[in-house]
């Protein structure tokens, strides 16, 4: 009897066993033509690193640009709630929409002429001449860089035409732009790094 259950048992787990195998995978996994969630991520300084969710795509010409709206952490400041987060965008120009390399400058080993640029637009708190604090918008761009300064790249790697969705990556150095003088705020070159977008859709 016992033996009998044995065999039994081992039936029933062989037949489970190929029923996995033999059972057909979801073709929604398989379809390229569904794109995921479009995310962009990068290091920032090697500090931190940024997230991001809510991406967009713009069109001016033959140029196109990726928007990202992004949510910071003041490493300055992490005590406080309302100060702990600064508000920021990415900004990142293509001379075309193609899967490429787009450097900041123009070279010989550039045939194709593709650039990019990169700008980071952040909400800084500086305070007034009353001590309160005042938010003022910084940005930091390879535009800034000096002339034939290499500040970086962007690669696209891959576009999908039937999702419309496209992935790639990226690497910059980022000037800040002069500040007007009453403003009392110390700006580094921001360093972006290991920056990815995948799914970011476009019509």
């Amino acid at each position: 009897m016992r033996k009998l259950k044995y065999i039994l048992a081992s039936v029933v787990l062989a037949a489970g066993f190929a029923s996995c195998e033999t059972e057909t995978i979801d073709e929604k996994v398989k379809d390229d033509n569904l794109p995921g969630n479009p995310i962009l991520s990068f290091d920032l300084n090697s500090k931190q690193t940024v997230i991001a969710d809510k991406v967009s795509v713009g069109f001016e010409g033959n140029t196109m640009s990726i928007i990202s709206k992004l949510s910071m952490v003041n490493s300055e400041d992490t005590s406080d709630p309302e100060t702990r987060y600064k508000s920021a965008y990415l900004y990142i120009n293509f001379s075309s929409m193609s899967v490429g390399n787009f450097p900041t400058t123009l070279s010989i080993d550039n045939p194709n002429n593709y650039l990019s640029s990169a700008t980071l637009r952040v909400q800084e708190l500086v305070p007034d001449e009353d001590g309160k604090l005042q938010k003022i918008w910084v940005e930091y761009s390879t535009l800034n860089a000096a002339e034939n300064q290499n500040a970086g790249y962007a690669n696209i790697t891959h576009v999908n035409g039937t999702a419309q969705y496209m992935n790639g990556n990226f690497d910059y150095i980022l000037f800040p732009y002069e500040l007007e003088e009453e403003v009392e705020l110390s700006l580094e070159p921001q360093r972006i790094t290991n920056g990815n977008f995948n799914y970011v859709t476009y019509e």
